[in-house]
């Protein structure tokens, strides 16, 4: 199974699998705890959240759109204002409404200033990874992350993360990635782990 970059065709695939992926997400719960308005709402910010990737970062998903990786390159870390309005994510709030759009900035703001915080130069940015339930334990995730590390390693930049998933945490520990900062959001019991993994560095040969 090979990696590519996500096109517009296969956006309606991609919010599936992100949908499915992260339905018992913290994050996503603690948002919106009605079951039925999360239901509603998931997959608006799905596509808002891929459309933002696409336009304005990388999308890699799987040759079947079975998994899906968003990231953020070296110069486009932080979410851009033009961004977020082109892909619909400011619209967002008129469908969460004003306590969850409240809990949402709420985290967004804590979560921000600690990627701030401890990345103060170049890195990669790991937004979202999302594989398909189905296909889960194929590896399918391993090879999304490791596009993404080779583009890292090749710079020579570190890569980060935030989540707030206990078996998202224990995967990425297993590819590298160490936690630096945690602790739950100010007010609620959302845990969040951030995590770094340093880049690698290539072994080279000269042929005399």
């Amino acid at each position: 199974m090979s990696v590519r970059p996500l096109t517009h065709a296969d956006l309606g695939p991609a919010c599936r699998v992100v949908e499915h992926a992260f339905a018992l997400d913290p994050a996503l719960h603690h948002l919106l705890p009605d079951p039925k308005k999360r239901a509603r709402i998931a997959p608006h910010i799905a596509k808002a959240f891929l459309r933002y990737g696409m336009s304005n970062g990388i999308v890699w998903c799987t040759d079947d759109v079975s998994g899906v990786a968003l990231r953020r390159p070296p110069g486009k870390e932080h979410m851009s204002i033009l961004g977020i309005l082109t892909s619909g994510i400011a619209w967002l709030p008129f469908r969460l409404g004003l306590r969850a759009t409240w809990r949402m900035l709420m985290a967004d703001r804590e979560t921000d200033a600690r990627h701030r915080k401890l990345m103060r130069g170049p890195h990669w940015y790991l937004w979202m990874i999302a594989v398909d339930p189905s296909r889960q334990g194929e590896g399918l995730g391993g090879q999304l992350m490791a596009r993404t590390f080779e583009e890292a390693d090749g710079l020579g930049v570190p890569c980060y993360l935030e989540t707030s998933h206990p078996l998202a945490k224990a995967i990425h520990e297993a590819h590298g990635f160490v936690t630096q900062d945690a602790g739950p959001i100010p007010g609620t019991d959302l845990m969040v782990w951030s995590m770094v993994r340093e880049p690698v560095r290539r072994l080279t040969s000269e042929v005399a």
